[in-house]
């Protein structure tokens, strides 16, 4: 699971309010660059996983589908227990081709390896979305879809000061990702790969910021000018019923 910790948030806090200028975005994108890249998916504990003897015709004990378990190994008949947490489907795939020689006796088998679904990770969006919460992680997703499972963003959103949280190395990585952009100028520099246990947080812009906080300060005494009789008449003194005029 993600912690993030005060200093990155302090350090996110920073990007927001740091520089804007071509030089800092592009510097932005350089240090991003990896994340351009597709991740290679890793199994795991909970993934759905099919292997199949290819060329095997209708034996049935020519391909399983099956779930991997908490001991990270799924079964396949004829061949025992398959070790495949933390390895790829290719590591898996090219390790059975060579495993199968020997366990079922074949001189060149060859072998079909897919996950079907992702049921070990999950990646989190936070802050200024319609359905912020955690989802599986899917495999070859991006930012876009991640705002698709979170239904976009609310109104108040600072859609351009959003932040991608990364754990690598027991270390919190801050990334800046402009998602305004993604719409009104087709610019996907930042539509970034995500990987699993990755954070999006979506910050609120500074209007709905200022506005919250005058809630917040009207709200008590609103509520402390109703227990003391003057009711209806002092919360419209700050917000006005349909047709009445604020007081001046």
């Amino acid at each position: 699971m993600m912690r993030i910790g005060i200093g990155a948030l302090v350090l996110g806090l920073t990007v927001i309010t740091g520089c804007t200028s071509p030089a800092y975005k592009n510097a932005v994108y350089a240090r991003a660059k990896t994340l351009q890249a597709s991740p290679e998916y890793l199994l795991g504990e909970g993934d759905v996983v099919t292997i199949r003897l290819l060329g095997a015709g209708e034996d049935p004990d020519s391909t399983i589908t099956d779930t991997v378990r908490p001991d990270g190994n799924v079964s396949f008949p004829g061949h025992g227990d398959i070790k495949v947490t933390g390895k790829s489907v290719e590591q898996v795939r090219s390790e059975l081709k060579s495993g199968f020689k020997d366990s079922l006796g074949l001189k060149s088998p060859r072998v079909y390896v897919a996950a079907n679904s992702f049921g070990s990770k999950n990646v989190t969006v936070l802050g200024e979305v319609t359905r912020p919460g955690r989802y599986p992680y899917r495999g070859q997703m991006r930012v876009a879809d991640l705002l698709g499972l979170a239904i976009g963003t609310a109104p108040t959103a600072a859609r351009n000061w959003a932040l991608l949280f990364r754990e690598v190395d027991g270390a919190t990585k801050v990334y800046h990702v402009h998602l305004k952009d993604f719409f009104f100028r087709a610019d996907f520099s930042t539509n970034f790969y995500v990987r699993p246990g990755d954070t999006l947080w979506v910050p609120m812009h500074g209007f709905a910021q200022v506005a919250n906080s005058i809630r917040k300060v009207l709200m008590p005494i609103a509520a402390i000018a109703e227990s003391v009789g003057l009711g209806t008449a002092a919360v419209s003194f700050f917000v006005p019923a349909p047709g009445e005029t604020a007081v001046r």
